[in-house]
């Protein structure tokens, strides 16, 4: 796997520092110091707390229309469905500690108080209820397995897990709808 590029530091960096001390901590010296630059090399990808903002928010963004590709490739290749692809990693995501999920988790402590944020985090629920919604067939369903999904990783974040749910996502979403998924 190649190294990260020094962007993408600074970037992990911003989130790691948001998930440990919270929004309100954020300085561009203590992200600097954090992806082991200097403020300077900071401020020469990011030219502003805005921009290194705005560069989390298109990189959550990218992670999430990858993950995105990822359960639809998936359900192509007949593994498992979407909605199950998405409760899944609902439960999963937690407990690996992926760049999705302290993305996701820096992302809606920012939503708290930076409008953008709480934009970009609007935009990506709507994108996988669009994705869930196609495959399920209409509007309802997509968005009552989002929401279970949201929920799911909700308690995930809170260290609760949903070990009843995970035992069988099938089971659960033949709940939601009896078609087979």
């Amino acid at each position: 796997m190649p190294r990260p590029s020094q962007r993408d530091a600074i970037v992990r960096a911003y989130v790691d520092h948001v998930v440990a001390h919270g929004p309100d901590a954020v300085t561009l010296e203590a992200v600097a110091t954090r992806a082991g630059v200097s403020k300077g090399g900071l401020l020469y990808h990011f030219g502003s707390k805005d921009a290194l903002l705005t560069g989390f928010l298109d990189w959550v963004r990218e992670l999430t229309r990858a993950d995105i590709t990822a359960a639809r490739e998936v359900a192509a290749a007949g593994e498992e469905s979407v909605a199950r692809y998405y409760l899944r990693t609902s439960a999963d995501d937690p407990h690996r500690d992926s760049a999705m999920f302290r993305s996701t988790v820096a992302l809606l402590s920012l939503a708290g108080s930076e409008e953008a944020a709480a934009v970009t985090a609007r935009e990506l629920m709507a994108a996988w209820r669009d994705v869930l919604a196609a495959e399920a067939g209409d509007e309802f369903t997509g968005d009552l397995i989002a929401a279970l999904g949201d929920g799911i990783y909700l308690r995930a974040i809170a260290g609760e897990p949903s070990t009843a749910l995970a035992r069988d996502w099938d089971a659960v979403l033949a709940r939601l709808s009896p078609p087979a998924w």
